[in-house]
């Protein structure tokens, strides 16, 4: 049987260009994403590449046939005097003859799979769906067997979002290592749970006591909270580690992001500065003082969108030391959060802040974000006050709000 790869940006025209060259019959080998653009491109596309073959395969040529090393026959020479040689082929003797053996041995082959191009249907067989219904069923079976305290750390976890995989692990080591009547008070199962769960972040070193460098950059998308997020912080290195501060706003293409700058550099006393051009951060950053701390407000930056991408990239290219700082709200899907590290990975991460705390009253999508990305806390912050509600990470804190306490009380 002889595949042949297919390759486009969807699986609905990679499924048309197999259908078109091999017929409605062809038989799909396998199906995958593969990414498609340059290696150095953070944001590239992905594509779908399917490798399928012909239902109905060409027909082999046969192989040629290996010589037959020549016989030596010896018979009398033509002087009748001596024996000459010559050469002679033997002939293929069939002990079956080659249409009764096709006949009884038939080819077996692969089952016909044909290819569904309605973009309506999903592609995903039934029997590998996990429904709502199913998920509910098998946290319901591992809460059953649990003692009660364990059964109530287990129901909570799972309504706040918290990963099940991480959940079941966790419980599993609990209950091998900790004996069932200190397991009885829910007070003491809690407390192992949350140390556990602590455990499970990482935590930027040093934060809020030194900078590494005398710039600090905030990225995010729109509407993260980055400018009231300088904000706060250009009061909390002023008054703690007492800081030159000089405000930079390098977002001037949004409407009202100068004035809004502007407004809180007036009200607090800072210097601010403003940026149109990647060159323009050259000449601000020409000759600093050994106590100033710049703090850059970036444009805000849509993941999916490669130009505002590069643009940012010009940006941070003209201050190569630098502190870089993802600004990740609280209220954002996981898989936005992790899809916005990821395209900001290239520019060299150094901590997290999140933002927006009190706004949500689950916690699960951030706190499984933070486990899993590899770019430590920074800060937490709520409201939008420059003079409080800003905190140096504590990973107890994060993990006290998956078990009910509200950010903002």
């Amino acid at each position: 049987m002889i595949t042949k790869t297919f390759k486009s940006d969807t699986t609905i025209k990679t499924l048309q260009l197999v259908q078109e060259e091999l017929g409605p019959d062809a038989i799909v080998v396998s199906m995958r994403e593969i990414p498609f653009g340059p290696v150095w491109n953070p944001w590239k596309k992905k594509n779908v590449e399917i490798v399928a073959a012909s239902a109905h395969p060409l027909p082999q040529k046969s192989a040629p046939k290996a010589a037959v090393p020549p016989l030596p026959v010896m018979i009398p020479s033509e002087n009748k005097i001596g024996v000459e040689f010559i050469e002679e082929r033997p002939e293929i003797e069939w002990v079956v003859g080659p249409e009764k053996l096709m006949a009884e041995k038939p080819v077996k082959r692969p089952a016909k799979l044909k290819l569904n191009l309605d973009p309506v249907k999903d592609e995903i067989p039934a029997a590998e769906k996990t429904t709502p219904q199913k998920a509910a069923k098998n946290i319901q079976t591992v809460a059953k067997h649990l003692p009660s305290s364990l059964k109530h750390i287990h129901q909570q976890l799972t309504i706040q979002g918290v990963d099940p995989v991480l959940i079941d692990g966790l419980v599993g080591v609990v209950l091998e290592t900790i004996s069932p009547t200190i397991l009885d008070d829910p007070e003491t199962a809690k407390k192992y749970i949350a140390q556990l769960l602590g455990a499970e972040l990482r935590v930027q070193q040093g934060a809020g006591k030194y900078v590494s460098n005398n710039v600090i950059c905030l990225v995010g998308a729109s509407g993260s909270g980055k400018t009231s997020t300088i904000a706060k912080l250009a009061l909390f290195f002023s008054q703690n580690l007492k800081k030159n501060v000089i405000w930079v706003c390098a977002d001037t293409v949004k409407m009202g992001s100068i004035a809004e700058a502007r407004a809180y550099t007036d009200a607090m006393g800072f210097k601010l500065e403003l940026v149109y051009t990647p060159e323009d951060m050259k000449e601000i950053l020409g000759d600093p003082q050994p106590n100033d701390l710049f703090l850059v407000d970036t444009p805000s930056y849509n993941p999916c969108n490669e130009n505002q991408m590069t643009e940012l990239g010009k940006l941070l290219a003209e201050i190569p030391k630098r502190c870089t700082y993802l600004v990740a709200p609280a209220t954002t899907k996981e898989t936005d959060l992790i899809q916005a590290s990821a395209s900001l990975g290239i520019f060299s991460l150094d901590g997290l802040i999140i933002t927006k705390l009190d706004e949500t009253h689950t916690f699960g999508s951030v706190y499984n974000f933070v486990r899993k990305n590899q770019v430590p806390l920074g800060f937490y912050t709520t409201g939008k006050e420059a003079s409080r509600h800003l905190e140096v990470v504590d990973p107890a804190r994060l993990v006290s709000a998956l078990f009910g306490r509200e950010w903002n009380k």
